[in-house]
């Protein structure tokens, strides 16, 4: 989307009201960004599991229910937070966006480039933001990275490398039915590395061609927990992914970027190796940010799941609400997420095929 109809939220002094769809893992993560973040307020959660979501409710204090429809019909609630399988991601999407509510969809936006498009096109419709949590975007080394490539302190870009060298042991894809099936889950590519697939493409710019090979190999599942993908970016320079799932006991992420006048290695969120086109101006890129605070001074952020907890979510869901707030568009756009799907779905494609495949015409 490009922007919000000047009707379509809240005032720019009033709180943007959340509901939460999907009361698992990674919805702790939004609940504490919403509960951090000013001009945000938690009203309701809904989880087709009735522990879940009595145990949300009751913790956070607010009303829950195991019925969407319910939940949608609130006139109280503005935006809903979607954190339930991927595989439901879409149709919950829509649904809400029928109902005139904003959303925020945990990654990925959809499993399909066709679901992802017609979420973006409900919401241009409805004129309500669609958001997709990309939060890896709003770390500082990764801002820094893509100042200086938009800078051309690194020069002409050569190499563009991304890895996600993680690991998840076979309870991980037991705990839940849809885990690892391809319908509801994706594999790696999809639900783990489809961060560095957004980073990679933020930072490279549109993707015009990708082969690829995915693989299944240390786990018993349905989708992929091995990945590599090649990638040819519109303005020439190349690029490549690698993820996996099988790798003890797991690694930082990584983001290489190569130019004819420097360098960027990124490991986790540090700068490791930094090197510039003389008289470029730009320093290491530091992380100097505090930790991120919860509205009730002595609270604390809830432990990491599998790496992430509430930070990055924080500092996206500030950057929702005042798109929310002044009929901006988010920083992390519909669009964005629906470009992230399609390589992961080209690479599928290619993998299955032993072509390469041809991307679309870009979306930004």
């Amino acid at each position: 989307m490009t922007g919000l109809p000047p009707a379509a939220g809240p005032s720019a002094s009033a709180a943007v009201r959340f509901a939460l769809v999907g009361c698992g893992a990674i919805s702790t993560q939004h609940i504490e960004a919403i509960a951090a973040v000013e001009g945000a307020v938690l009203v309701a959660v809904e989880s087709s599991t009735t522990d879940r979501a009595r145990a949300a409710g009751e913790r956070w204090g607010v009303p829950w229910t195991t019925d969407l429809d319910e939940l949608l019909n609130r006139a109280e609630v503005d935006a809903v937070a979607i954190c339930t399988p991927s595989g439901s991601h879409a149709e919950i999407a829509l649904a809400a966006l029928r109902h005139g509510k904003h959303v925020v969809v945990e990654k990925p936006l959809a499993l399909s480039t066709a679901d992802a498009g017609a979420v973006i096109a409900e919401g241009r419709r409805a004129g309500r933001l669609v958001g997709t949590i990309s939060q890896r975007r709003f770390e500082p080394v990764m801002q820094a990275v893509r100042a200086a490539v938009a800078a051309n302190a690194f020069g002409r870009i050569a190499l563009v490398i991304g890895e996600g060298l993680y690991h998840r042991p076979q309870s991980y894809y037991d705990s839940e039915a849809w885990r690892g099936t391809r319908a509801m889950d994706g594999g790696v590519l999809m639900n783990q590395a489809i961060h560095m697939v957004d980073l990679v493409r933020w930072i490279g710019g549109p993707v015009a061609s990708i082969a690829g090979h995915v693989a299944t190999i240390g786990h018993a599942m349905e989708a992929e927990d091995t990945a590599t993908i090649s990638l040819r970016f519109a303005n020439g320079a190349l690029g490549s992914i690698v993820a996996t799932t099988c790798a003890q006991p797991g690694f930082g992420q990584e983001l290489r970027v190569y130019g004819d006048l420097g360098h960027a290695r990124i490991v986790g969120q540090q700068a490791l190796e930094w090197s510039l086109a003389p008289g470029s101006g730009m320093s290491v890129p530091v992380d100097r940010t505090a930790p991120e605070a919860t509205t009730t001074p002595d609270a604390q952020l809830a432990p990491a799941t599998w790496g992430t907890d509430a930070t990055g979510h924080i500092r996206q869901y500030r950057d929702i609400v005042a798109a929310i707030r002044t009929g901006r568009a988010p920083a992390v756009t519909g669009e964005d997420g629906r470009n992230a799907v399609e390589i992961v779905v080209a690479a599928y494609e290619a993998s299955d095929t032993g072509r390469t495949m041809t991307l679309g015409t870009p979306t930004r």
